[in-house]
């Protein structure tokens, strides 16, 4: 149980044995999470077309492809990442997390170059040589990434956590709006080799940020490693966790399908519109940085709600929110309107919330013991959805039209809030319950 103290860091109560650099330090390192998370999907497109060179009528496959690498790793990976994380600690898998986005974003411009240096001359070798490179990034991502919500959640107490889930949740999107209104901005000026290595500096001051300003403070007896049963009978037991893997299997795929097939769809028809294709990924993130922005400013009021009216209210407004968005960018013709700014924040208001909410639930209802490895499996399950409808969006993008993905992933979010709605009060009763299991054990 944590003791409490008088202290607050930006309206959080501080428990004892932790300060607010601590916070500081943990909120900084998300920043720096997000500009990294953010950077590939935007980076991608131009790296693919200008120097790959890939086919324009696959653009949305390999494009989808290549950010799935990351997801990959996060399938093969986040189980394993989440029993470490709680008998390891979760600042030393950070670190190491940081380290490797270091080493591979440096190199991930020259794979090219290395292709070629293995004797793979044929573009299918290149393209190979790509998707390897990105898979180490995302390695590095989810060794790191997983790890700054079980921080929150150890960090927090139970009735402060959703401002804490929130403030999270804001500096991943500063740090996506960072790469939105500055990194692509000044594109044509370094070059994609110099945003590349921005990326590189930006770990390489994420591992110093983790290694100076973080520390671990975990909940009870977690060396005892748990396996998948143990987390299956976990969640089986429970109807809110059902319920937020639920959610991240819906809400995960909408921070890569926006990002990834807005930007794809900008540079593939930049010509048609008289955009370069610096310019045109210019405008894409002018338009991606107004959905962040939007984000910026929502983030406080989603934090309140939380707290206020339930984690399952925001879950269920927030997912018809966010299909609304989806479904009113699927009826754009431009890509390049300023409408599609007004579209863009009304999905981004809404999946953030999404996954706020799911996240907060899930965390509400975990064991502390048992805290990372829930909040893994929780990955894992999103990881899938995030695998699923992002290639099966790049698929309808290619196939079909420029506008489907984004119409078949807003009915299903729309769906699944309604959804929700209808379960809300098997949720409510599964929460009620918890908080009961929890008063007799003591636990906060």
């Amino acid at each position: 149980m944590q003791q409490r103290t008088d202290k607050k860091f930006a309206g959080i109560e501080i428990p004892l044995g932790l300060t607010g650099t601590h916070f500081f330090s943990l909120y900084l390192a998300s920043w720096i999470m997000g500009c990294l998370m953010t950077l590939p999907a935007v980076i991608q497109p131009a790296f693919l077309k200008e120097i790959v060179g890939i086919p324009p009528d696959l653009a949305g496959s390999i494009n989808t492809g290549l950010q799935n690498m990351s997801q990959l790793a996060t399938l093969l990976l986040i189980g394993l990442v989440g029993v470490a994380s709680d008998k390891y600690g979760r600042r030393i898998l950070i670190i190491l997390g940081f380290a490797v986005c270091f080493i591979f974003y440096v190199v991930f411009g020259h794979s090219k170059v290395i292709a070629l240096a293995l004797g793979m001359n044929s573009l299918r070798g290149e393209i190979l040589c790509t998707y390897v490179i990105r898979f180490a990034i995302g390695i590095g991502l989810v060794l790191s990434h997983p790890q700054f919500v079980t921080m929150v959640v150890d960090y927090t107490f139970e009735q402060g956590r959703g401002k804490g889930m929130a403030l999270h949740a804001l500096m991943i999107s500063l740090g996506a709006l960072s790469v939105y209104g500055l990194f692509t901005q000044i594109a044509s000026a370094v070059g994609i080799l110099g945003l590349l290595y921005l990326g590189g500096l930006l770990s390489l001051f994420g591992t110093l940020v983790a290694r100076v300003g973080l520390v671990d403070r975990m909940h009870g007896k977690q060396t005892e490693k748990k396996g998948v049963k143990e987390i299956y009978r976990t969640v089986s037991k429970s109807f809110t966790l059902k319920a937020s893997y639920c959610a991240a299997f819906v809400s995960r795929a909408d921070l890569a399908i926006p990002s990834t097939l807005l930007m794809v769809w900008m540079v593939s028809v930049a010509h048609t519109f008289g955009y370069s294709t610096f310019e045109a990924t210019a405008r894409g993130g002018i338009i991606l940085m107004s959905g962040s922005l939007f984000s910026l400013i929502s983030y406080s009021v989603i934090g309140i709600l939380l707290d206020r009216i339930g984690r399952t209210t925001v879950l269920i407004g927030t997912l018809i929110v966010s299909g609304i968005g989806y479904l009113l960018i699927a009826t754009t013709h431009n890509p390049f309107s300023n409408l599609m700014i007004l579209y863009v924040c009304l999905l981004s208001f809404g999946k953030n919330g999404a996954i706020v909410a799911g996240n907060t639930l899930a965390s509400d209802a975990a064991p502390k013991q048992l805290l990372g490895s829930v909040l893994g499996g929780l990955n894992t399950v999103g990881t899938l959805g995030i695998i699923l409808f992002l290639q099966s969006s790049g698929y309808l993008f290619d196939n079909v039209s420029y506008a489907s993905p984004f119409l078949v992933k807003g009915l299903v979010n729309a769906l699944f809030g309604m959804w929700v709605w209808k379960v809300k009060d098997k949720i409510t009763a599964s929460q009620l319950g918890r908080k009961t299991i929890r008063g007799n054990s003591g636990e906060i």
